[in-house]
């Protein structure tokens, strides 16, 4: 199954590709090359100096939401994607437990 980013031009595309065999993947297109990535910051290197300009920005968090939504738990575990979710995210996953760091005083 494939997702198209929706912004996306005939200069530069970037796709998530979801296969039932090995690890899901993103095909990017940009600067009449197309290469395989596995993760949103690979996918962000591929623009070079441009990579943190808004539109790269939105592309990488786009790649961020597919992992998100479909990605494996192995695509789960990666650092870049549990600095994502510390950020962005919500729920126990996203942050620590309120009485980790408390001291009881008796």
């Amino acid at each position: 199954m494939e997702y198209n980013y929706e912004k996306n031009t005939p200069d530069c595309s970037v796709t998530y590709m979801r296969t039932h065999n090995g690890p899901n993947s993103f095909r990017v297109y940009y600067k009449n090359s197309a290469c395989i990535r596995f993760t949103p910051k690979q996918v962000g290197a591929v623009f070079g100096i441009a990579r943190f300009t808004p539109g790269v920005n939105a592309i990488r968090e786009w790649c961020y939401q597919m992992v998100d939504k479909y990605g494996s738990e192995a695509d789960k575990t990666d650092d870049g994607y549990l600095k994502y979710i510390a950020k962005h995210g919500f729920g126990p996953e996203a942050h620590e437990e309120p009485n980790d760091n408390t001291k009881m005083i008796t």
